[in-house]
């Protein structure tokens, strides 16, 4: 597989990938239950997360796309214990529950700072252990640190992202599980390519349908829902990068993906930017002891992620050219 060389090609590969990931699983792999009855395994969401960020980092070395992973202790969710003979109860810090920081640049100059829980589709039609508490708690957590919240979904090859399980023929990849983008009709399998004999490689009209988007807070915050249910507000990865749609709603309140932007990344965006080309790869103790659970130790913490891995995505136009560069040392 070719290393991207555009923010449209890194997009369409991650999520096909995922698409692939899933079905593979899905079709080639058993999982049994206390019933022992076997059945097709479903791939765990925080696999399809790792595989996500991996993807990420090494297709999209070209485009100066940052993928970091985060210490269990980094993501918060830690507990200090009271000092000796103290009355006081231990204090628990609750963490957002996100799964991933996304600082993406959808336009030149123009950056969505995203806060993101991911959910896999169940055979139900439903995405997993989705839960309006859950969510409540990740959108008060974004608002107070000036990120995005949303949903990170990862789909499989079933209706309603095509036309019926297995399908066969061009009719049966028909897709109807993206309302939030008005131009995608058809799901497609492959990777990208840029060649004009190939144009069903590559977007509007098409998506792989891997990995797709809700920013819908009222969405957020209801049962979980079948997919055709959520459909309005529901779209594809790619729509990051459709600068004609930007002005139209994305949410139920009729906020758009322009009123979203800033013009510059989130500071631990713009910190990960500064010191990336530094960073020296070294693990002499693989087994830290903060990457066993999430209770910290009792000294003060001066420092904590709201998710388990962070990427920032710079803008890198189809003929390879970057966006304007942003000023990291203001």
């Amino acid at each position: 597989m070719r290393i991207a060389t555009s923010s449209e090609e890194l997009l369409w590969n991650v999520s096909s990938l995922a698409m692939l990931n899933t079905r593979q699983a899905r079709e080639h792999v058993l999982e049994l239950d206390v019933n022992l009855i076997p059945r097709g395994a479903r791939q765990p969401e925080e696999t399809t997360t790792s595989n996500l960020l991996r993807h990420l980092g090494y297709l999209g070395q070209n485009l100066g796309v940052s993928a970091i992973q985060h210490t269990r202790s980094l993501e918060g969710g830690y507990k200090t214990k009271p000092k000796a003979k103290a009355k006081a109860k231990s204090t628990v810090r609750i963490p957002s529950g996100a799964d991933l920081e996304l600082s993406i640049e959808i336009s030149p100059g123009r950056w969505l700072n995203l806060l993101l829980q991911a959910k896999a589709l169940k055979p139900s039609g439903k995405y997993s252990a989705w839960k309006p508490a859950q969510n409540s708690n990740l959108i008060k957590w974004a608002r107070g640190h000036n990120l995005v919240p949303g949903m990170l979904l990862y789909n499989d090859v079933v209706p309603p992202f095509v036309k019926r399980t297995q399908p066969q023929t061009w009719a049966d990849y028909a897709c109807r599980a993206f309302g939030g983008c008005s131009q995608v009709g058809r799901t497609q399998a492959g990777l990208y390519s840029d060649e004009a004999t190939e144009p069903w490689l590559r977007g509007p009209a098409q998506t792989p349908g891997g990995i797709s988007l809700c920013l819908d807070e009222k969405q957020m915050l209801s049962a979980a829902v079948p997919v055709l249910s959520m459909r309005k507000r529901h779209f594809q990865l790619e729509h990051l990068l459709h600068i004609s749609e930007h002005h139209k709603p994305i949410d139920s309140r009729g906020t758009t993906l322009s009123h979203l932007t800033s013009a510059t990344p989130s500071p631990w965006a713009l910190e990960l930017l500064r010191t990336r080309d530094a960073v020296e790869v070294a693990d002499s103790d693989p087994d830290r002891a903060d990457d066993q659970d999430r209770v910290a130790p009792d000294a003060p913490r001066t420092l904590e992620a709201p998710a388990r891995a962070s990427a920032v995505i710079p803008f890198a136009s189809a003929d390879g050219t970057a966006a304007g560069s942003v000023d990291l040392f203001v």
